[in-house]
This record gives structure tokens, C-alpha cells and sequence, in this order.
């Protein structure tokens, strides 16, 4: 986690060794778990993709805890990157991101926006970039409070690249945009606004003004028959 932390590499051997020898000696299901999440981390920091996949395999039965200070669901996200599988690293980490909020980690939250971002502005696909962004700022939020100096060291190089990257030319039908399509997903899924306002981090009185815009462009009614466009149109499922 240091390494992960500080880009030092120089006790991954040793770790490798000791989380093996935990391994190799029948250990109990959270000491062998922990041992797992340490060999994830050192297959990720030497972007070792063979290793990645065997951390993979063994991690994926356990997800949603958190072992020695990091969640699992984030551990599957970093290596799902190192694996080259984007779409499932963004599943994982929006399952970390969640977990985080809920469970108020908030130094883990931080580290789970800046992975995430990171992997879509990877992935580059429609939307990425904006989402990379948003997610950004609230690492950057979080980071600024706590004093987190690595990783806003990170923050403002991965900024810096999204920000000079050509951008993807974002379509959506009715010409919503970017965020409406954010806030119909969760309205989809049954959110309120102050549910919305918390997930996307904006504030209620944003989330009401692209409630009424998204209304006006998909000529729904309510927030119901929003649901139903955003099921017939593909925005969610």
C-alpha cells in the first residue's frame, strides 16, 4: 500500500515473500484474504498481467470489505485495469464508490474518484472524460481537506492530460446532456433529489433544475415516465 501510495517499489520482494509464506500455510479466510490483496497490489504496481489475473480470480468471490485499510471492490478495479478490462474497472470501481460513501471512508472515496477516473479517461469513450472530471474534483475536495498531498500530485497530472486530450463528441437523444443523462440514471433507479444531489455531490437546487430540463427534453410527465425513456432509450437498464 506504500508502494501504491508513494510510487516507491522497494519492499514489494519482501511483501511478495511474506504474503506468499501466509498463503502457503493454510491461513485462516481473512489472512489469506489480506495476503491476496497484497499480491493484487505489488501484480498492479509492476503491471504484471499474468499475476493480475490470479489475484483476479481469487478476490472476485469477496467483494464489498475492507482488508488492511482498502476495499476489495477497488483492489478487482485496479486490476481489471492491469488486466485490460476498462468496462469491468468501472463497474468495480463504481461499486467501490458506493461502498466508500456508504460506510464513510472518505480517504479510500478520494483514491476510488482518482482510479476511476483514472480507467475511464483511459477507456476514453463517450462521456468518460466529463465523468473522469466530476469525479476529479471531488477527490480533489476530499484530498485538499485531509491533507492527502500524493495523491493531489496525482490528481493535477491526470487533470492536466484529460484536459489536453481531444475530446470524444458526446451524443445523447433530446439533447440532453452529460449530466441529465447522470441524473436520469439514478432518477431510473428510483433516487430522490437529495439522494441524486448527494451521489453526483451537486447541490439540490442543481439537481431540481436538471430534473425540470431533462422533463422538458424527453416530454415526460413526471420522474416515472423519465424512468421508462431512460429503459426505451438505453440510458439505463
Amino acid at each position: 500500500m506504500a508502494a501504491q501510495i508513494a510510487g516507491n517499489n522497494e519492499w514489494l520482494t519482501v511483501a511478495e515473500t511474506r504474503a506468499k509464506r501466509v498463503l502457503s500455510a493454510a491461513a485462516g479466510l481473512f489472512s489469506a484474504t489480506m495476503a491476496r490483496v497484497g499480491l493484487a497490489l505489488i501484480a498492479v504496481q509492476r503491471d504484471d498481467a499474468a499475476s493480475a489475473e490470479e489475484q483476479y480470480a481469487a478476490l472476485a468471490p469477496v467483494p464489498g470489505i475492507m482488508v488492511f485499510y482498502i476495499g476489495t471492490d477497488q483492489v478487482l478495479g485496479l486490476l481489471s485495469v492491469t488486466r485490460g478490462q476498462l468496462d469491468q474497472a468501472v463497474a468495480h470501481f463504481e461499486d467501490s464508490l458506493e461502498f466508500c460513501r456508504n460506510a464513510g471512508y472518505r480517504p479510500n472515496l478520494a483514491w476510488t474518484c482518482y482510479d476511476s477516473a483514472a480507467a475511464l479517461s483511459q477507456r476514453n469513450g463517450s462521456g468518460d472524460c466529463e465523468r473522469a472530471v466530476t469525479l476529479l474534483d471531488e477527490s480533489q475536495a476530499i484530498s485538499d481537506e485531509l491533507g492527502m498531498r500524493p495523491l493531489l500530485e496525482r490528481i493535477a497530472v491526470l487533470r492536466e492530460a484529460i484536459e489536453t486530450r481531444p475530446s470524444v463528441p458526446t451524443t445523447y437523444p433530446d439533447g440532453l446532456t452529460q449530466r441529465e443523462v447522470e441524473v436520469l440514471r439514478l432518477i431510473a433507479l428510483g433516487r430522490n433529489n437529495r439522494e441524486v444531489a448527494e451521489e453526483l455531490v451537486i447541490s439540490l437546487r442543481t439537481v431540481a433544475h436538471h430534473v425540470t430540463s431533462i422533463l422538458t427534453k424527453t416530454g415526460a410527465a413526471n420522474r416515472t415516465e423519465a424512468a421508462r425513456y431512460a429503459i426505451r432509450n438505453e440510458i439505463a437498464t
